[in-house]
């Protein structure tokens, strides 16, 4: 198969779908991209109460990201909206020899390990808008107190507690060397 221009830009999540996260599109009110009880956004683009409206939107468990031929494994699992049931990230071929696989598939050109045998993976522009969550779970006194109350009460931990501005473990953008504080698998690393 060859490649295009488009394939730049190309962004793979690979997770797997939530189960139980399901999101309602409060179609039963009329319009799928507002909520029933207040007003319309002002905004005039619509960008992600479009994404949400799309059939097959779902939320999925993503795991890491390819890009620019590289893969980037989070810190920790985030959840993102995702379309469609995904795509097998190694083939019948792949699992039976855990061979390099495709090129498609992964957006990778060469890699010296396999992707467990039930990862899925979905296709994205880099300029497509969606939604991340950054699940947090624990008690209280941590995920609310200490998060929210910094400095009252004599709780400290900041307002950006994953999920602000620096997504677990800070944002390192620049260079690609480690995305969301996650590591960067690239050639036969």
């Amino acid at each position: 198969m060859g490649d295009d221009l488009l394939n730049f830009s190309k962004i793979l999540l690979f997770g797997r779908e939530l189960d139980d996260l399901k999101y309602d599109t409060g179609s039963d009110a009329g319009d799928s991209t507002t909520a029933a009880s207040g007003p319309s956004p002002s905004g005039a683009n619509k960008f992600v109460s479009e994404q949400l409206a799309q059939d097959g939107a779902r939320f999925a468990r993503i795991f890491g990201f390819s890009f620019e031929a590289n893969y980037y494994q989070l810190a920790r699992p985030q959840i993102f909206l995702v379309h469609g049931d995904g795509f097998s990230v190694e083939d019948d071929a792949d699992l039976g020899d855990r061979r390099l696989g495709s090129v498609d598939r992964t957006g990778l050109s060469k890699r010296n390990w396999a992707f467990a045998d039930d990862m899925k993976a979905w296709s994205y522009d880099k300029s497509d808008f969606s939604i991340r969550l950054d699940p947090e779970i624990g008690p209280l006194e941590h995920i609310l107190l200490e998060a929210e109350l910094e400095g009252e009460s004599g709780y400290s931990g900041g307002k950006a507690y994953s999920g602000g501005k620096a997504y677990s473990g800070g944002k390192a953008y620049s260079g690609g060397k480690a995305y969301s504080g996650g590591k960067a698998y690239g050639g036969s690393d």
